[in-house]
């Protein structure tokens, strides 16, 4: 049961005594699977294959509340993002989407920043999140991928924009995140001409870091975060924090944020292994401290 050691303090935690916050976890999950490998890697399976694992509501919560667990929970050092059945997924539910288009404009506008907020809780969490594209990666699927930091796709996986399907846009980061990792025209043929592409491609104008056979995806997926688990975790975080923010700021900030996430690690024993190991030619035993 959740429960507090603070007298009279507000923060609930729970049996861990770890903070509940704002996400109090489900008893049960039904929308997603959720598990952790031995050596700290969290795997979240999006399980609603019927529905090509389109988000609804409760998705998006479910999801919410593994990433604020997993920001709270040293054991965990890398989550992964996969899809169960034949694909990733296929965005918003429709039966959502039919929800919050009948909402008044501003009700709309509070009702779309709360779901976006789980993309932003991925994008924010100072560990390393790899989405495994095990097939059809469509609208908000697309944009739950971008928001991740790595992105693996299986060969067999297709890339698709399509809102103006529906005669919208992708509004849940597409036009924002993807507009600087593929750039500008390419985007434009995605969201505008609504063209699908497929994982050969995604890799060609940098949409995905890698591409697999189907059967080896999550092989290849648990072996990079493996890779990313023998890396200082606080130098990861500070690293994940200042790329993203430099995206959005001129280059004499980007250098003064880089001086300031210096300025923080170089006070870690992370830091004086690194340095130690360098010299005396052996592999860093980082402890995230």
């Amino acid at each position: 049961m959740p429960q507090t050691n603070v007298p009279n303090s507000p923060v609930v935690l729970d049996s861990n005594g770890r903070p509940e916050g704002f996400l109090r976890a489900f008893e049960d999950r039904v929308t997603i699977k959720y598990e952790v490998t031995a050596d700290g890697i969290g795997v979240i399976h999006l399980n609603r294959p019927n529905k090509l694992n389109a988000f609804d509501e409760r998705m998006i919560r479910e999801m919410r509340t593994v990433v604020w667990q997993a920001n709270f929970n040293d054991a965990i050092r890398v989550l992964i993002i996969t899809g169960t059945g034949r694909a990733f997924s296929a965005g918003r539910d429709i039966g959502g989407l039919d929800f919050e288009n009948n909402l008044k404009t501003a009700q709309y506008r509070a009702y779309v920043r709360a779901n976006h907020e789980l993309n932003d809780d991925i994008e924010a969490i100072e560990k390393p999140v790899i989405s495994a594209i095990n097939g059809i990666c469509a609208g908000g699927g697309i944009e739950l991928a971008i928001a991740c930091d790595f992105r693996i796709a299986a060969a067999n996986a297709t890339f698709s924009l399509p809102e103006n399907q529906l005669g919208v846009i992708p509004a849940s980061g597409a036009c924002s995140r993807m507009i600087q990792m593929i750039g500008i025209g390419r985007l434009k043929q995605m969201v505008m001409a609504v063209e699908t592409i497929d994982a050969q491609e995604a890799y060609r104008i940098g949409l995905v870091g890698e591409v697999c056979p189907a059967e080896q995806l999550m092989e290849r997926s648990l072996a990079y975060a493996r890779r990313l688990l023998s890396k200082a975790p606080q130098a990861i975080g500070m690293a994940k924090h200042i790329i993203n923010a430099c995206q959005n700021v001129d280059t004499e900030t980007g250098r003064l944020l880089e001086r300031l996430g210096q300025s923080v690690l170089i006070r870690t024993q992370d830091n004086k292994e690194g340095m130690a190991s360098f010299q005396e030619k052996r592999a860093p035993q980082f402890k995230g401290v």
